[in-house]
């Protein structure tokens, strides 16, 4: 499966499959769209409703910010300024052509055509997308919490650490009906708090 079919795949069950989005082309630089139309998107009759083309292209926008995206990053539209110059019409396609104006580490700008078939233009649609890091695993969240510190304040942090899993362990083995597990829990609890003992002893030293 090619580029603008995975894309147009993952259109499946989500509003722009509701409003009729077709990808004609798609690449990180240029991304066009097709949609037709129905009396459903008119405000009026036979005139397309603003708020249909605006969601147009709100979607090519953030297409075209999701393939400039790295690491698992993530997207949302933060700004949207439209200028309207011609109604779509019932009936009949209009075509988007978004491309970008600016491809920063927080945020991208993207800017969407919005055409009828007859080559009239309709709109023209300038959105800013901030860029949303990834989230962290667990693992990483932890290695986070230590890089860069002095080796003191890394044994002071753990010790810290160390304490809040004895107390969690405590808290565990109230509940735990199991006496033999409540013991075992009660065991792990002296063994954090042990370690924390050791590494606070261990700061110390260093003073």
């Amino acid at each position: 499966m090619g580029l603008i079919e995975d894309v147009q795949e993952s259109t499946t069950g989500y509003f722009p499959e509701l409003l009729g989005v077709r990808f004609l082309s798609v690449t990180a630089d240029e991304i066009r769209a097709e949609v037709e139309v129905t009396r459903a998107m008119c405000t009026l009759p036979g005139r397309m409703h603003g708020g249909a083309i605006m969601a147009f292209a709100d979607t090519l926008g953030a297409y075209g910010t999701a393939l400039n995206l790295k690491d698992g990053a993530g997207t949302t539209t933060i700004e949207s300024k439209t200028n309207f110059f011609s109604a779509g019409v019932e009936g009949r396609k209009v075509v988007g052509t978004t491309t970008p104006l600016h491809r920063g580490r927080s945020t991208m700008v993207w800017q969407t055509r919005i055409e009828r078939d007859d080559g009239r233009l309709a709109a023209v649609v300038t959105q800013t997308q901030m860029i949303l890091a990834r989230a962290k695993e667990p693992a990483e969240q932890m290695t986070a919490l230590f890089a860069g510190q002095e080796p003191a304040a890394q044994m002071e942090l753990l010790a810290l650490l160390e304490r809040s899993g004895g107390a969690l362990y405590r808290s565990w083995a109230e509940t735990e009906s199991d006496p033999d597990k409540a013991a075992a829990l009660r065991a792990a609890a002296d063994r954090e708090d042990e370690n924390a003992e050791l590494l606070t002893s261990l700061v110390a030293d260093r003073a």
